[in-house]
């Protein structure tokens, strides 16, 4: 994933929004790039508990709003990776096959 779609995804504007609104300077560059590669991580596979509920506090939510705010974007994306594989999209064409055969 690239730094502009990372940029771009709704959990990373959700992460700017909610550091805004909890006071963080957001025209420093230190900032931002910490948001995105949290956005990153989010998005790559998820946060582990601990990162979650230290993130939330920063942010003034609770772990399982951030967690929402993330969760679906990330498996959309997960799916998307998993289905987008050569060796799948095989697999799926031979099963489309025996599935429609008489």
């Amino acid at each position: 994933m690239s730094r502009d779609e990372i940029a771009k995804s709704r959990f990373a504007r959700w992460l700017l929004d909610r550091a805004r609104v909890a006071g963080y300077d957001l025209t420093t560059h230190d900032t931002e790039a910490r948001i995105l590669i949290l956005a990153a991580i989010a998005l790559a596979g998820g946060l582990d508990e601990a990162t979650t509920a230290s993130v939330a506090k920063g942010l003034a939510v609770t772990p399982q709003e951030l967690t929402e705010a993330y969760i679906h974007e990330m498996r959309q994306r997960l799916l998307e990776e998993l289905l987008g594989h050569p060796d799948l999209e095989r697999l799926d064409r031979q099963l489309d096959a025996i599935a429609h055969a008489d």
